[in-house]
């Protein structure tokens, strides 16, 4: 495991300094070094064209979005996932589950989308720690393999659902469905 972090690690270095180099050469190329936006205004507006040096800026500015997005990529696996703004709920009426809903939406409207009718029936639910998550996940069954989940797996959970947390479409997630992970 630490050798895979220090992997991840190395690599992020070396995106960084390729991309601190990618800089460098555009402003070199762009002779009053240009901010980059500004650098994104005169390209997309089709100047200087025919114009060697503003060919190689654009294939860099290129290459430097390929690496940009494979450092991004790099960060998620060793930056930890904010479980911060998550809050899990266990339902037991009218249908066992187990939800993770974003802080400020109803959890009611997480669970409607699992469980059909469930305004016309009494609702049963609480509010639950992330131990007790842990801790229900790990006695659940795994809907592919009809096997219990392993540890890994429930990490690998809880981490896309802190990554979630930050995408303003995320709501929520319907987790566990009469004790089958979902």
């Amino acid at each position: 495991m630490e050798d895979k972090k220090e992997y991840v690690f190395s690599g992020i270095r070396n995106y960084r300094k390729k991309i601190a180099a990618i800089d460098q050469r555009i402003g070199e190329l762009s002779v009053f070094n240009y901010s980059k936006e500004l650098i994104q205004r005169i390209l997309e507006r089709g100047e200087f064209q025919d114009d060697p040096a503003w060919q190689e800026v654009t294939r860099l500015l290129e290459v430097r979005k390929s690496y940009e997005l494979k450092l991004e990529e790099l960060c998620w696996q060793v930056i930890p996932s904010d479980l911060t703004q998550i809050e899990f709920y266990s339902f037991s009426i009218p249908q066992n589950a187990l939800i993770a809903v974003k802080a400020g939406i109803k959890p009611l409207s997480v669970y409607s989308c699992c469980v059909t009718e469930v305004y016309n029936r009494k609702v049963n639910y609480e509010k639950i720690s992330l131990s007790d998550v842990q801790q229900l996940l790990s006695q659940s069954i795994c809907e592919e393999t009809q096997l219990g989940i392993s540890d890994e797996v429930i990490q690998a959970e809880l981490q896309d659902l802190g990554k979630y947390v930050n995408e303003p479409f995320y709501q929520g997630s319907v987790l566990i469905i009469e004790n089958v992970f979902v």
